[in-house]
C-alpha cells in the first residue's frame, strides 16, 4: 500500500500503542487469574477487552473509517474479537479458556510484533459493506474457535453441558458467517463486479459454510444424537478450517484478492 500519509503519521499517537500493549498486560493477568483460580480471570478479560476496543476505535478516528487496513490491524481485529466472545461466552474452566487465551495471545502477539502505523483505506474498502463485512467475519471466527475450546473441555471431563456449549458457539458462528457471505457477497459486486470469484478466499469462506451447515445437519439427525463425539469433532476440524481461511489465505496465498501485501 506504500509508504504512510504524512498526515497520518502525526495522527499516529503514542497513546494508541499504550493502549494496546495495556490490554496485552491486563490479559495477561486474565491467563494468570486462569491458573490460579478460572473465576477470577472474567473481570480482568472484560477489562482487557474495553481497553482493547478503546484503542481499535482510536484507529478508527484517526483515519474516519474501520480500523482493518493492514496485517496488523487484520491480527488486532481477530484478538479483539476473540477477547470479545471469551467475555460473552466466560466459563470458569481452565481447559475452556487456556486455548482460547492462547488463541487471542497469538492474535495479540502477532499483532504487536508489526507496525502499527496507520493507513488511509484503499479505495476498494471505501464502501459501507466492508466495515459491515470484515466484523461479521471475525465474530465468526472467535465463535468458532471458541466451539473448539469448549470441545477440548468436553474431552477433558465429558460433561454433556460442553457438547451445548459447543452447539451453542458453532451455531453462532454458523448465523453470523451467512450474513458475512451475503454482505461480502455485495462488496464483491461493489468492489469487482462479480458475486463469486475462485479466489482462494472465497473458496474457504465456502468451504467452511458446508462444514458448519454439516454440524448442523448433525446436530438435528436423530440417529447421530447418540454419537456425542462427532460434534465437538467437527468444531475441532473446524478451527483448523477457519485457520486455513483466514491466516492462509489472507497471508500465504498472495494470488489472492483478500492477501495482505
Amino acid at each position: 500500500m506504500g509508504p504512510p500519509d504524512p498526515a497520518l503519521a502525526a495522527a499516529a499517537h503514542p497513546v494508541l500503542g499504550a493502549l494496546l500493549w495495556a490490554a496485552a498486560a491486563v490479559y495477561a493477568l486474565a491467563a494468570v487469574a486462569v491458573l490460579v483460580r478460572p473465576a477470577l480471570a472474567r473481570w480482568p478479560l472484560a477489562a482487557g477487552a474495553a481497553i482493547h476496543l478503546a484503542a481499535t476505535a482510536g484507529r478508527g478516528l484517526a483515519i474516519g473509517f474501520f480500523p482493518l487496513t493492514n496485517k496488523m490491524e487484520s491480527f488486532n481485529a481477530a484478538a479483539l474479537a476473540t477477547a470479545l466472545l471469551a467475555v460473552v461466552a466466560f466459563r470458569p474452566a481452565r481447559a475452556y479458556l487456556v486455548p482460547l487465551l492462547a488463541v487471542l495471545g497469538a492474535a495479540l502477539a502477532a499483532a504487536l510484533s508489526m507496525p502499527g502505523d496507520l493507513r488511509w483505506p484503499p479505495p476498494l474498502m471505501r464502501t459501507v459493506w466492508y466495515p459491515l463485512h470484515i466484523p461479521l467475519s471475525f465474530l465468526s471466527y472467535a465463535s468458532w474457535a471458541a466451539a473448539a475450546a469448549a470441545a477440548a473441555a468436553w474431552w477433558r471431563d465429558g460433561d454433556a453441558a460442553w457438547v451445548a456449549l459447543v452447539d451453542r458457539l458453532a451455531l453462532w458462528g454458523f448465523g453470523l458467517w451467512s450474513l458475512s457471505m451475503v454482505t461480502g457477497g455485495v462488496w464483491g459486486v461493489v468492489a469487482w463486479g462479480a458475486w463469486f470469484m475462485w479466489d482462494p478466499k472465497v473458496i474457504w469462506s465456502v468451504i467452511l459454510w458446508f462444514h458448519y451447515a454439516a454440524f448442523v445437519h448433525v446436530r438435528l439427525t436423530p440417529s447421530l444424537q447418540g454419537r456425542t463425539w462427532i460434534r465437538p469433532a467437527l468444531a475441532a476440524v473446524g478451527f483448523g478450517f477457519v485457520l486455513v481461511a483466514y491466516v492462509g489465505t489472507s497471508f500465504f496465498f498472495g494470488r489472492s484478492s483478500h492477501a495482505f501485501g
